[in-house]
């Protein structure tokens, strides 16, 4: 499974996520502690399946600072830490397929939105209020972004991490990440 097409074994992504509806299964984190990870040990390329790191599910707790719709349909949620103390923004990304509709609609009503929303290059969301939210899903090393030291600092956005939530299986409002209960 390469890291571009991993995306078509969502459904056992979505049976792992199920089986996972343990809290004890699920680690919460902050942007933060996510931005000071290193890149992985492994040598990934296009082709890479998931990594170890990569099957671990994670609860972000963080505030949505900015909002992204991908060419491709994907939102790109950038989470900070709530406190904003501390350096470090990650993406959270929420696919454009039939079973994220719910999630979607969570994300769009963050904004004032007007659809049909057409895209026709990268289109940044107006946030009516940014929200401390909980996104839960898994952590992806995008190599897309990485830079040739394959460090997790972004090439072009260097407080962001290369790190990211993708793809995101659930948002919370905000309250203790460490705690939730599953839909």
């Amino acid at each position: 499974m390469s890291r571009q097409s991993w995306q078509g074994a969502l459904v056992s992504e979505e049976r792992s996520f199920a089986s996972a509806s343990d809290a004890s299964a699920i680690q919460a984190v902050t942007p933060s502690d996510i931005f000071s990870w290193e890149k992985p040990t492994e040598q990934l390329t296009q082709q890479s399946p998931r990594i170890p790191a990569e099957n671990r599910w994670l609860a972000l707790a963080g505030r949505v600072v900015d909002l992204k719709a991908e060419l491709d349909g994907d939102l790109h949620i950038a989470l900070k830490d709530a406190t904003g103390d501390k350096p470090g923004i990650v993406i959270a990304e929420v696919p454009a397929k039939p079973q994220w509709c719910e999630i979607r609609k969570t994300v769009f009503g963050w904004t004032h939105t007007r659809f049909p929303l057409h895209i026709r290059s990268k289109r940044t969301l107006t946030l009516a209020e940014p929200p401390v939210v909980t996104v839960i899903g898994k952590a992806f090393f995008d190599i897309n972004h990485a830079p040739k030291d394959g460090s997790n600092r972004r090439k072009y956005l260097p407080g962001y991490a290369v790190w990211e939530i993708h793809p995101v299986m659930r948002i919370d409002p905000a309250r203790d990440s460490a705690a939730f209960t599953t839909c």
